[in-house]
């Protein structure tokens, strides 16, 4: 992608206009997730600031879509839009799924569009069950802002070790709990890996 195209996306993207068919799949061809992820991030930021949410137990809402990556981008796109056009604001999230053949960078690019792409749909939520922890960690950097998955001190902590603040919400999006942000100690330390 160009840098010209770049800005114009941004320029969208900013002043609120709606992408096209064209402008998702042109997101997805960007060979440069850095922008792309960045650009879903601040759109999720400035809709839910530093806050990740998890719901108390397994809620399992949220109207899903198939995914089927990069070689599905088009009919990752339409189904997106179809979605977008057709909300009705009972649910308030959007899952993409896709099954587990689907590469990191794949993941986290349709998240990012998805975000970009779903303007009406207040929450993008990841599954820790099908893409493993630290996916679903990285979708929250590339626009998701729930995590579903087993809820308890394990989420609380790959939320803030994400760095967001947990929020436990119950069906209607209503915070039960709020919980501290990132310690920035041991943000600041190369922290062990756990598998």
């Amino acid at each position: 992608m160009d840098v010209g195209l770049k800005r114009e996306l941004e320029r969208k993207v900013r002043a609120g206009e709606r992408l096209t068919r064209e402008d998702g799949i042109a997101l997805y061809e960007s060979d440069d997730l850095a922008w792309l992820g960045a650009l879903a991030h601040e759109v999720r930021t400035a809709r839910h600031g530093d806050v990740a949410y998890f719901h108390g137990a397994e809620a399992g809402g949220g109207l899903a879509f198939g995914v089927g990556g990069w070689r599905e981008r088009a009919a990752d796109v339409d189904a997106m839009l179809r979605l977008r056009e057709e909300w009705d604001g009972r649910e308030q999230a959007a899952v993409p799924v896709g099954d587990r053949s689907l590469s990191g960078l794949e993941v986290l690019k349709t998240y990012a569009v998805a975000r970009l792409l779903l303007d009406n749909v207040p929450h993008l939520k990841v599954f820790r069950e099908t893409y493993g922890d630290r996916t679903a960690q990285l979708a929250l950097q590339h626009g998701a802002d729930e995590i579903e998955g087993p809820a308890g001190d394990e989420v609380v902590e790959l939320v803030q070790d994400a760095g967001f603040r947990p929020v436990q919400h119950d069906g209607a999006y209503t915070a039960v709990r709020e919980y501290d942000g990132p310690d920035p100690a041991r943000r600041d330390e190369p922290q062990a890996m756990r598998l």
